[in-house]
């Protein structure tokens, strides 16, 4: 099963490389050395943002419960 994978994304790695007039070394390094870590870093940026998003909406949620306790 897994070598069956394996030669599937071999051949849509050659079939990239003779679309794009390449090899299929610099596709992969392409994908593998430059895309995949750019999403990485691109998903860490985005997941640190959201954390802050979500501790400023603690803190908000926690003035506006707080007010409400103290106006009933």
């Amino acid at each position: 099963m897994i070598d069956k994978i394996f030669d599937l994304c071999v051949k849509l790695l050659v079939k990239i490389a003779e679309l794009t007039g390449t090899t299929y070394k610099t596709v992969n390094v392409i994908i593998f050395c430059v895309l995949v870590p750019m999403a990485f870093i691109l998903l860490f940026v985005m997941y640190y943002n959201k954390q802050k998003d979500v501790e400023r909406y603690k803190k908000l949620y926690e003035k506006f419960v707080q007010d409400d306790i103290k106006n009933f």
